[in-house]
């Protein structure tokens, strides 16, 4: 279980409260997380995220190689898997396929302020 974020904020629900999300929901939102982390730029743990030194955004196959990358940032989140759908260079915007638990959703995730 985890604590919603959108937009970068913490989500409160009704009574002021932290809203927790589950599920394919919360996988997705780890997910986002990680791709939208440069590696080694989270202080508590320098391991999260995605190393986009070497991923060139203009490259023919670069679809497939963020998905090589993506799905090795997410390894260590439990049941998940990922697979990248499309990559929209000119705005540098992945559309990610997440499935947990036999569902799956799809999420545009900006990467343009790691490139």
């Amino acid at each position: 279980m985890d604590v919603r974020i959108t937009d970068g904020d913490i989500v409160p629900n009704d009574n002021g409260d932290y809203a927790y999300i589950s599920g394919l929901d919360e996988a997705v939102q780890r997910v986002r997380m990680v791709v939208l982390t440069d590696k080694g730029s989270f202080l508590y743990d320098r391991n999260l995220g995605v190393n986009y030194d070497a991923f060139s955004p203009n490259d023919e196959d670069a679809a497939a190689k963020l998905d090589m990358l993506v799905k090795e940032a997410a390894v260590d989140i439990g049941g998940v898997e990922t697979e990248v759908l499309s990559y929209d260079a000119q705005n540098a915007v992945a559309a990610v396929k997440v499935t947990y638990n036999g569902r799956s959703a799809v999420t545009e995730v900006n990467i343009s302020g790691n490139l």
